[in-house]
């Protein structure tokens, strides 16, 4: 029995229409993979790590109080919003002449438990030093943010800070402290474009994506403050703060804290 072929113009129809199907399915993978790299086109916050700072003398920081006596335990899982990088370093990144500094507080804090924040150069010279007395801050996630009077940080340079609760009223230099480093880089014309288009949400993942975590952080921070309610905002809040392994912290409120004075010094 002889085998019927089609036509050779029904052939060639058949061969262009796979043509055209594989054609069209490969540019949906690939807008489809584009829309998952582009922090423009999704809600989802993801910190892309920078590359560590090659400094191999910098301090290595502190990101939790650790283990304390006395008044100080109440305080001893004090912990910096700041990830911490492959080789142990806590460190991030700013394109801000001032950044803010998050810190979660695990108690009350008084009029009896003074806060200090410090920042130095690298060679230690104080570029702002400030302490505060709380009347009464419940436990929570505070910020610090620098005083516009004071110098501003410089493009390709780092900082290092120390945020400090003296605890032990009986003990005044008795204290749980944490201590990090930021440093500050100029943003890229392709940064500065993608935020000129970007929604507050938006901005906050294209900051993550390119590893400037202080800008993600804050920009979450200040978007849950104004509309706690939005569980937009709350996902991206959780996911990166889980990305950096201080997802126990995500839960806590974000609280009013204290009236800095700053501290005079003499550098």
């Amino acid at each position: 029995m002889l085998a019927i072929q089609p036509p050779f113009h029904v052939m060639r129809s058949v061969c262009s229409f796979g043509l055209i199907l594989t054609s069209l399915l490969t540019a949906v993978v690939q807008s489809s993979a584009r829309a998952t790299s582009d922090p423009l086109n999704q809600e989802q916050v993801v910190f892309v790590a920078p590359q560590p700072p090659l400094d191999q003398g910098a301090p290595s920081g502190r990101r939790q109080g650790g283990a304390s006596r006395g008044p100080c335990r109440n305080y001893e899982t004090l912990t910096a919003l700041t990830p911490v990088t492959s080789d142990g370093k806590v460190w991030g990144l700013t394109t801000l002449d001032r950044p803010t500094f998050w810190f979660h507080i695990p108690n009350t804090l008084t009029d009896d438990v003074p806060v200090e924040f410090v920042l130095q150069d690298s060679e230690d010279n104080y570029v702002y030093r400030t302490r505060a007395s709380a009347l009464e801050t419940q436990s929570g996630i505070i910020s610090v943010s620098l005083d516009a009077s004071e110098r501003t940080l410089e493009v390709g340079k780092t900082y290092h800070w120390t945020f400090s609760i003296y605890c032990d009223a009986a003990h005044p230099s008795a204290s749980v402290f944490v201590r990090g480093s930021v440093q500050r880089i100029a943003p890229s014309s392709e940064l500065e474009q993608q935020l000129s288009t970007a929604t507050p949400l938006q901005q906050a993942s294209v900051y993550a994506a390119n590893g400037i975590w202080y800008e993600a952080l804050t920009l979450l921070a200040t978007l849950k403050q104004h509309n706690p309610g939005d569980s937009r905002t709350s996902t991206a809040w959780t996911e990166l703060l889980e990305q950096a392994d201080l997802g126990a912290i995500a839960p806590a409120p974000i609280v009013s804290c204290c009236t800095f004075d700053q501290i005079p010094s003499s550098n």
